[in-house]
């Protein structure tokens, strides 16, 4: 008889969780709700002294850490299968997936050799048959992921891997191949998953600076396969109304038409330094945030992995709106309506006074309220309005452009002031796959469609201007151009790339009126260790900033390549690891500052180059600047607002209950709020307005 729910959270069965289990050193299990964030300890005497090693929905597959023992367990009903023993050495044994629900006959448990070119399986519905292992004709070592779909196994390697799991029953396995998605984005670490949703199958990288159990998740790409385009990739923004769970047993889909619950998000668990979080990418505004576990609920080598309970779906009531409701709300040069509230509909009421009469300070505050775009519509309504409202455009001097949308919709927020608002770019809407923002400069984006297709964008003109297509796919670390593209023939965009070693350069560079793109490689006779971040036009050539803190200089007049020996490497000697301190080069006022900010914002260094001693000098403050810093486009400027001043900018944004700005404050030494109460968002570029 199943045991009364009540041993579990209240909750529980109604949503997933994420459930933590030590295996015998702990009698209880952790259930965290990743929605509320609450942790609770429960016991669940099943459970105890057993691994799991895999899990399907609501039900895991568990192993005695001290025997061979295994069985099927329901989590919310607690039924239990037992499986033979398995009688292979489990130190051979690598990967394990539980292909679906027991209830169904083609439910199997497959393991993986650790070194070894085998596979083992068994089938709960076939107990008496046992263990079954069969070779495999692929090398093993090196996988990472599985994923069981309408009777086909992916294994994820250097390539995909599938295997007809119903080749398992002549004893022989047949096994085809097919590519990864190849895509550059931020960041030198990654993990992969493959996810079923829905009857289509979607490959998810996460992205980190450096190694995932020392990092944050910095980057981010979804892909949908093709089955109809010879299994072909496309890049996605969105997933519908279903949400993904990761971890490191792989990803599972949970569909829910919940208002209360969140869809068109990922949610993914991770070791980072602070301890235990849970991340939560939303895929509507392209951000991601996260949740960090209490410290005391969190055991060492623990596995976490989702619980994910089978719920019907709910059906949609239809939602009807009564035309009585809605009331027309018109602007003319004669006079205004306003709307009145009159018993259970609204009136509209006609006041005979002329626009341009309305007081200034009344359609000040209307005109702060609206968006953008439409503030500025507002004042070419009259022309009192023109010369006294305050032109939008003019007066924010720097905007946060993000989450680029294929229906042309983009985000634009102002770090200031935290204002923000939708701009529509028609021509986005005429792609058919996502945008990438990598850099900006005098009002111009420039930004990658698909994986080849660059061209340049005026957010605020809606000008366009398409480059030659690259012959390989975009995978540059850094890329900047000199000049706006504005018919100009000194435009010149440059990009570069280079092993973490440092031993060479991949460059490539297009000058303006081209009809292609040049490529060059260089042998670096120093070390040249290149960094996730901006090139700088400065006097007529590209300084890039290396990880270690020394410069390397392209001249796209004679394409030559040099790493300078003097400023030498900041951290030359007691170099930091790789990816654990984030990097930023910006000009201003004919300087060249550099910025180097630890991964959790607890120590930054800003540098300006002493161009006569050619040596980076430590900045204690500086002064009236304030820094807008982002690995994709990083700027220094003079703000009217002193209040603004000595200040640093990085791409954050507030949440509901927070409306703040985020910064850190040189002199204080400190950011201001708490970091952790901001969403990133992953696709965003930092923008000054540029009307010509």
């Amino acid at each position: 008889m199943p045991r009364p729910k009540s041993i579990f959270p209240c909750g529980f069965g109604e949503q997933p969780w994420l459930i933590q289990t030590p295996g015998s050193d702990k009698e209880t299990q952790t259930f965290i709700n990743p929605l509320k964030g609450s942790v609770e300890e429960r016991s669940i005497p099943e459970m105890d002294g057993q691994l799991c090693l895999s899990r399907f929905e609501e039900w895991l597959f568990l192993v005695d850490d001290l025997s061979d023992d295994c069985f099927l367990l329901n989590i919310c009903s607690l039924e239990k299968i037992r499986l033979p023993p398995i009688e292979e050495p489990f130190a051979s044994l690598g990967l394990c997936i539980l292909t679906s629900a027991p209830t169904s006959p083609n439910c199997t448990v497959i393991f993986l050799g650790r070194e070894e070119n085998f596979l083992l399986f068994c089938q709960p519905c076939k107990c008496k048959i046992g263990w079954t292992k069969l070779h495999v004709e692929f090398n093993v070592v090196g996988a990472s992921r599985m994923l069981s779909y309408n009777r086909k196994l992916y294994i994820l390697l250097n390539d995909i891997v599938v295997i007809d799991l119903t080749s398992l029953s002549t004893n022989f396995v047949e096994t085809t191949s097919m590519d990864k998605p190849k895509f550059w984005s931020f960041g030198i670490g990654f993990v992969e998953h493959l996810v079923e949703s829905c009857g289509d199958i979607f490959f998810v990288r996460t992205r980190f600076p450096s190694l995932p159990k020392a990092s944050c998740i910095v980057d981010f790409e979804i892909y949908q396969l093709d089955f109809a385009n010879q299994n072909s990739w496309m890049r996605v923004e969105g997933i519908g109304d279903s949400a993904f769970f990761l971890d490191q047993h792989g990803g599972q889909s949970f569909c829910s038409h919940d208002p209360q619950f969140d869809q068109n998000c990922i949610y993914r668990v991770l070791s980072c330094y602070d301890g235990e979080r849970i991340y939560k990418i939303c895929l509507d505004d392209q951000t991601i945030s996260f949740n960090l576990l209490p410290a005391d609920a969190v055991q060492d080598e623990c596995s976490f992995y989702w619980v994910l309970p089978v719920i019907p779906p709910i059906q949609k009531h239809a939602h009807l709106t009564s035309s009585e409701t809605i009331a027309g709300r018109e602007v003319c040069q004669n006079g205004c309506y306003l709307v009145k509230q009159h018993k259970n509909r609204e009136v509209p009421i006609s006041i005979a006074m002329p626009l341009a009469e309305l007081p200034i300070d009344i359609m000040q505050t209307i005109s702060e309220q609206l968006p953008l775009k439409d503030a500025g519509r507002l004042r070419a309504v009259c022309k009192p309005w023109a010369k006294q409202l305050p032109n939008p455009m003019k007066e924010e001097r720097m905007w946060l452009m993000y989450c680029p949308k294929i229906s042309g919709a983009c985000q634009m927020y102002n770090p200031c002031k935290g204002k923000q608002f939708t701009l529509n770019i028609n021509k986005l809407s005429s792609f058919d796959v996502p945008t990438r923002l990598l850099f900006s400069k005098e009002g111009w984006v420039l930004a990658l469609k698909g994986y080849n297709f660059l061209f340049f964008l005026n957010p605020f003109t809606n000008d366009f201007h398409h480059l030659p297509r690259l012959e390989d796919d975009y995978s540059y670390k850094g890329v900047a151009f000199s000049c706006a593209p504005k018919n100009s023939l000194n435009c010149v965009v440059f990009a570069v790339s280079g092993p973490p070693r440092g031993d060479f350069m991949r460059i490539i560079t297009w000058h303006y009126g081209k009809k292609k793109w040049f490529q060059m490689q260089f042998e670096n006779e120093i070390p040249f260790h290149v960094a996730n971040n901006n090139p700088v036009f400065f006097h007529g050539e590209f300084y890039c900033l290396s990880r270690r803190g020394n410069l390397g200089v392209f001249n796209p007049k004679n394409n030559t390549w040099r790493v300078l020996d003097q400023p030498p490497p900041i951290y030359s000697d007691a170099a930091p690891d790789i990816g654990t301190e984030y990097c930023y080069l910006m000009e201003c006022n004919g300087q060249l500052i550099s910025v180097f900010q630890a991964i959790n914002m607890g120590n930054v260094c800003v540098f300006k180059l002493n161009r006569s001693m050619m040596a980076w000098t430590l900045l204690e403050d500086i002064g009236d600047l304030t820094l807008f810093l982002d690995y994709r486009t990083s700027i220094a400027r003079t703000l009217p607002c002193k209040s603004y001043n000595n200040k640093l900018y990085l791409p954050r944004l507030h949440d509901d209950t927070n409306k703040a700005t985020f910064y850190y404050c040189m002199k204080s030494r400190m950011h201001n709020p708490d970091i952790k109460s901001f969403r990133v968002p992953y696709n965003c570029v930092w923008l000054e307005p540029h009307l010509q």
